[in-house]
């Protein structure tokens, strides 16, 4: 039964739709339209977000790509630094290898003055000795041997002489012992400055090694993070590339309605003379020539007439207006068909980026006659707000230089 019913209502909305196209062909056709012109708004919209969603992740790539390359330059640094500190701990090594040598040869001479100087103690305590017992009593038996007067008066200036010349070899070797032994205490406090130093370098080595491992567990995180961005940002351009066939699709079939619908009022009976003027009185300059890039990187299928807000547009010759509406991209323009000129082609301009137009479709208008102003609406560009006209000459429906057939 339910089902009975939808058939029954399916063909009841089919026969209003036919009695419809009978009694009202012409609204059809603005229908057909719309239904064009809202695929390729749907279309752009969704495309115009994936675009988004691939600009996102393309910040979202950059991010990661900036992550492991500023990871990768600590790395690089702490290997230098690593490089440096391996440098310091060879060369530390070698001056202390080369304090501890010194420190041992000053010890090992220290030793050998230490023992000349106890030797030579020793002798000088045998010498007091032997003059004590001078002293006591051995010194008369000496006295006793003199020769002669000076003998005698002397021999109290030879004992001196040897005193002395005993303390001064003992204040010689006491005064070598104390130079060796601060030679020797030297070395020893510039080989436990060295120890220190290399326990430092040591240390800091220690301190790199660690950083390092850290930095390479984070790197591999930034690069797993990366690969999985970049896979992210392959599938989006994927899907950002056939969104754009699809908005290509549907601008394409308006594209071809549009073209129709000018070709509906190319008639042999009514004529180009290819008389044409220009659309604006007055311009500031031609911004952007047919053929060139526009800011998103496609072909330029006008000519852009930079002008102030509100400047009034006119027709470039007599014809009939095939299309007035408004698009995503051109904004509010309108379309007019000159008819076909002597040379068998068919002729017909597009006007974008209307503030607002005062003509509709049907309407037949004179050249030099306002069919709307200069505005900003829909993909525009540029200083002051993007304020210009652009221009589209089509020869049997195919973009074809303005400039070439259009005075300016």
């Amino acid at each position: 039964m339910k089902r009975n019913r939808i058939l029954r209502l399916a063909a009841a909305l089919l026969a209003v739709t036919l009695l419809t196209a009978q009694a009202a062909p012409a609204a059809l056709a603005d229908s057909k339209k719309d239904n064009l012109q809202q695929n390729v708004d749907q279309a752009q919209q969704e495309y115009d977000q994936a675009q988004q969603d691939l600009e996102d992740q393309q910040d979202s790539v950059d991010q990661a790509q900036g992550q492991v390359d500023a990871i990768q330059g600590q790395i690089d640094s702490v290997k230098s630094q690593m490089s440096q500190v391996y440098d310091s701990l060879e060369e530390t090594g070698a001056q202390l290898a080369a304090a501890q040598q010194a420190q041992a040869e000053a010890q090992a001479a220290l030793d050998a003055k230490q023992a000349e100087y106890d030797e030579t103690w020793s002798d000088t305590k045998n010498m007091m000795n032997a003059m004590q017992k001078m002293h006591d009593g051995g010194s008369i038996a000496l006295l006793s041997q003199a020769t002669n007067l000076y003998e005698l008066l002397t021999f109290s200036n030879v004992l001196n002489e040897m005193n002395d010349k005993c303390q001064s070899m003992l204040g010689t070797l006491e005064a070598e012992e104390q130079e060796l032994d601060a030679r020797r205490q030297e070395a020893a406090d510039t080989a436990a400055a060295l120890e220190a130093a290399q326990t430092a370098l040591q240390q800091q080595e220690d301190q790199l090694n660690t950083l390092q491992g850290q930095l390479s567990e984070a790197y591999q995180q930034a690069d797993a993070t990366l690969s999985s961005e970049q896979a992210d940002l392959q599938a989006q351009q994927q899907l950002t590339d056939e969104l754009k066939k699809k908005l290509d699709e549907a601008e394409a079939q308006l594209d071809a309605y549009v073209a129709s619908q000018n070709q509906q009022y190319s008639t042999p009976s009514i004529h180009c003379s290819l008389d044409f003027r220009c659309p604006l009185d007055s311009y500031g300059s031609i911004t952007t020539q047919f053929g060139g890039s526009d800011p998103w990187g496609r072909g330029h299928n006008g000519t852009d007439f930079s002008a102030p807000g509100g400047t009034p547009i006119y027709a470039v010759a007599d014809g009939v207006v095939s299309v007035a509406t408004s698009h995503y991209s051109y904004g509010n323009y309108v379309q007019i068909s000159h008819g076909t000129a002597d040379d068998g082609k068919t002729y017909a301009t597009l006007y974008a980026h209307m503030s607002s137009y005062v003509v509709s479709v049907g309407q037949s208008v004179s050249k030099g006659q306002v069919i709307g102003y200069v505005g900003n609406t829909g993909e525009v560009y540029g200083k002051y707000g993007g304020y210009h006209l652009h221009l589209e000459l089509r020869v049997n429906n195919v973009r074809v230089n303005p400039l070439s057939y259009i005075p300016h």
